[in-house]
């Protein structure tokens, strides 16, 4: 499914084209720095206002008009936000871009979960294409910074990709497996045990604090660098390089570890988010250029490799017959930190930029938190096993 794949590449591109262009939509809005991030959170207004909605419509209408609504919206975001003057309007377009992000995963997921019943390898490549989008991005906007050319390139670049995947995808069909009106939700709901509603809600939790700190990560990590740790253009952008290559080998280590059962999934969750703590804690509170480096790497690996989408499965795995609404649950969360973690960081911007990237520490020792509230719902006896981590694995 490469056109599948190449969304998410586009989609990556996606997560980082309004942050790494602050300054340039700085000057073109007329607003400072912390106007734009206030800005830039309405991506979250989109996802939040849009997961569930598209999430249903997924399961009851099929995977593949959701898909394209997000590929269409995606491609007037990429076209449009460009040209635009008036910060009002760029809302508006931001908000559709979380729109298309929403409609993206709430159709993509439950397609490689039903292309592939029996691995869950391909949901967790998709972070790789991501990072790959996210790995080329500040080294093209470096690019462009260095040749003084239009900051849009890059948007239209995406574009013309985008269109040339809307069209090849035309005569494609999916078989979609997964209607459910005739299992409620709800109903569902009520027939979990205390223990897997504690894991479903610990879950949620972790779709939003994992989000979180990415999304803090790499809206503030450049500036930081540039501004409080004296380092060059091309150095502060390297460090979302190395996060986005990180999180490649991170995906690859990850499908590796699952895919052979080496270690039980809510254990590599509780211990991928402790070293992505712990790095962050590096990068926060030292000046050393190479070990920031170093800690980038590290957190792109721990944080960004694919954790998010383990945590999914594990989700989805409650919820086998309503995937795209389950998907959407999870997302939603992480949609509330796309929206929120903007709006937070940038009232804190105003105080100090130190204190706004050091507050990233106390989102990620949270996230540490959940992620052994999640070990300790689904830790299983085997008189009294929720059989989470078998079932990961066969579906």
């Amino acid at each position: 499914m490469f056109i599948l794949y190449t969304n998410y590449f586009l989609h990556g591109l996606g997560l980082l084209i309004l942050t790494q262009n602050m300054f340039a939509f700085s000057k073109s809005w007329n607003i400072p720095l912390s106007t734009v991030s206030y800005t830039i959170s309405a991506v979250g207004i989109g996802r939040i206002s849009a997961y569930y909605i598209l999430g249903s419509f997924s399961d009851r209408i099929g995977r593949k008009p959701v898909l394209y609504a997000g590929m269409l919206s995606y491609l007037l975001f990429f076209i449009m936000t460009p040209f635009i003057k008036d910060f009002h309007l760029a809302y508006l377009l931001i908000i559709l871009a979380g729109v298309a992000n929403s409609a993206l995963d709430a159709s993509t997921y439950p397609i490689f979960l039903e292309i592939d019943k029996k691995s869950t390898a391909p949901s967790i490549l998709i972070k790789a294409v991501m990072s790959m989008g996210e790995f080329v991005l500040p080294i093209s906007v470096v690019y462009v910074e260095k040749l003084q050319l239009w900051f849009g390139i890059n948007f239209m670049i995406a574009a013309a990709i985008l269109f040339i995947n809307f069209i090849l995808l035309l005569p494609i069909e999916f078989s979609d497996q997964s209607f459910s009106s005739k299992e409620n939700f709800h109903l569902k709901l009520n027939q979990m045990s205390n223990r897997q509603f504690f894991l479903l809600c610990s879950l949620a939790l972790y779709g939003y604090s994992s989000m979180a700190i990415m999304i803090h990560f790499t809206q503030w990590v450049s500036i930081f660098a540039g501004k409080e740790l004296d380092m060059t253009k091309v150095s502060s952008h390297l460090l979302l390089s190395l996060y986005s290559l990180g999180s490649i080998v991170g995906v690859i280590a990850i499908f590796t570890v699952v895919k052979n059962a080496l270690i039980k999934n809510t254990h590599l969750i509780v211990l991928l988010s402790f070293f992505a703590c712990f790095s962050l804690i590096l990068i926060a509170f030292n000046s050393s250029d190479i070990l920031v480096h170093l800690s980038a790497f590290v957190f792109g690996f721990t944080a960004a490799g694919g954790v998010m989408q383990v945590a999914l499965n594990l989700l989805v795995s409650l919820f086998p017959g309503m995937k795209g609404r389950a998907t959407a649950i999870f997302f939603t969360l992480g949609s509330l930190a796309t929206f929120s973690v903007p709006l937070v960081t940038g009232i804190l911007s105003r105080i100090s930029i130190v204190l706004t990237m050091r507050s990233i520490v106390v989102t990620a020792l949270l996230n540490l938190i959940i992620s052994i509230f999640i070990s300790f719902a689904a830790y299983t006896k085997k008189e009294n096993s929720l059989k989470l981590e078998t079932k990961y694995v066969e579906n």
